[in-house]
């Protein structure tokens, strides 16, 4: 199966832009809306997920573009902390999988690299 494309800001924070330049010609398609709050409709579980998926996913990941996948996967999540037990693994597999989408797994956050001021060489000057 392949891969799923990446967002243009996950491809620049990993440094994919200035390594590949040619595959990044295109202008980022971003949402212009903010992620805002979540929807009155959502149960209380499933609106604390979503407050725990905005506020734990890396910075600048998450726009109103990505608002119907946040809110299924804060749906999945309070399913699977109601009753662990009866989530299928099928379901979980999912809920993964949702979960590396939006950068929540160490693995991902890891291909996102670190902020380039976040460690600076102390010879970089020279």
């Amino acid at each position: 199966m392949a891969r799923h494309a990446q967002p243009r800001e996950v491809a620049e924070l990993k440094g994919l832009v200035a390594h590949n330049p040619q595959r990044y010609t295109t202008e980022p398609v971003k949402s212009e809306f903010d992620l805002g709050q979540a929807p009155d409709y959502l149960e209380p579980a499933a609106k604390a997920a979503w407050f725990e998926l905005a506020t734990y996913a890396p910075k600048g990941v998450l726009t109103g573009g990505e608002r119907l996948l946040i809110e299924v996967t804060a749906n999945m999540i309070a399913e699977y902390r109601e009753d662990p037990r009866a989530f299928a693994a099928a379901k979980l597999g999912h809920l993964i999988g949702s979960l590396a989408r939006l950068g929540m797994s160490p693995a991902d956050r890891q291909k996102l690299g670190t902020p380039k001021d976040a460690k600076k060489n102390e010879f970089e000057d020279f």
